[in-house]
């Protein structure tokens, strides 16, 4: 698991092994991942997540032998520019500095923890904040709950989803590091055909909760969609009444059938969906539309790499849906989910 975090939290939240939370905080120039950042470290020895190209970790667990059962916080600092072999990293490259706090996950936080799963489970966005001196207290909180042992009438006043993902935020001359953790986003593929499969892996791999919708119960199988959230089988018009779209869902459509992909083009029209794409030629896809194609459509689907075959297909799909959900611009409209 490279380190989603509401996968992470879904995993440590069945699990009473000590553990210590590492998060990366700040960084100053490049680095293999930025703020917002997390992985844990149980005491057994099992690492979930990553937080650079191995370049970090074997040094991080080794500090946090040091803090199981102590509730205490380490902030660590890790200058990554040297290019030289007696600089750390060992001639990384990285050419960035970053600082990763440590915390050893007690009661109270492990009821944080739990509360964020919650929360995620709930398809609700938690802002995480936590002073970055003194006794590091920090507070979860979704749009009506909230969890922590910050208390501060300034900062309940600031408990809202910055547009900005991560990073450090200042008041009453105080830092604080704060961050927007979305829940785990839902990517309804619809067509279950040889071509979705190598995409349908590769989106749950990246971070999606796949659920694949078709007609054919001999193609939608768990054979051919082993790491699917769902299978849901019918009629489509059918399966498009009860599904309720958010606006952190995604919609992929790869039916192969002109009357099956007008029908869900018709439905999706006016939702609100963090990425809609329909595989095809621009020219099908205008017959489909009768008009030109919308720009809450994404079609031809995927990145122009020149793309032959389903497995550099998936890959070209999943790099425009990783560029999207990545952009700044989309996480201040998601605000009231």
């Amino acid at each position: 698991m490279m380190g989603f975090i509401p996968q992470m939290i879904k995993t440590i939240s069945t699990t009473d092994e000590a553990i210590v939370l590492a998060q990366i905080v700040h960084v100053e120039g490049s680095a293999y991942r930025r703020e917002g950042a997390w992985m844990f470290f149980t005491e057994s020895g099992n690492r979930i997540g990553l937080l650079s190209g191995g370049c970090l970790e074997a040094d991080l667990q080794y500090r946090a032998r040091e803090l199981f059962h102590t509730g205490q916080v380490q902030i660590c600092e890790f200058d990554l520019s040297s290019e030289d072999d007696l600089g750390w990293g060992r001639g990384a490259g990285c050419n960035g500095v970053v600082t990763v706090l440590l915390r050893d996950v007690d009661y109270e936080f492990r009821q944080g923890l739990l509360f964020l799963h919650d929360q995620l489970q709930k398809k609700q966005c938690v802002t995480f904040m936590q002073e970055m001196w003194g006794d590091f207290n920090y507070r979860f909180s979704s749009e009506t709950f909230h969890s922590g042992t910050l208390q501060n009438k300034m900062i309940n006043e600031t408990m809202r989803p910055f547009q900005q993902i991560a990073g450090r935020r200042w008041i009453e001359d105080e830092p604080f590091f704060y961050q927007a953790i979305w829940p785990e986003p839902s990517l309804y593929l619809f067509g279950a055909g040889a071509d979705a499969r190598p995409f349908a892996a590769m989106g749950a791999k990246v971070g999606y909760s796949v659920h694949i919708c078709d007609w054919r119960p001999s193609l939608c199988s768990e054979d051919h969609f082993p790491l699917a959230a769902s299978l849901q089988i019918g009629v489509i018009e059918d399966l498009l009444k009860n599904i309720m779209f958010t606006p952190i869902d995604s919609v992929v459509i790869m039916t192969h059938d002109f009357q099956v992909d007008k029908l869900i083009l018709e439905r999706i029209k006016d939702e609100q969906l963090l990425y809609a794409g329909l595989l095809g030629s621009e020219k099908r896809t205008k017959r489909l539309l009768g008009e030109d194609i919308p720009s809450w459509l994404h079609s031809p689907i995927g990145i122009s790499i020149g793309a032959e075959g389903p497995e550099e297909i998936a890959v070209s799909i999943i790099s425009e849906m990783i560029s999207v959900r990545r952009s700044a611009a989309i996480w201040p409209s998601l605000a009231s989910i």
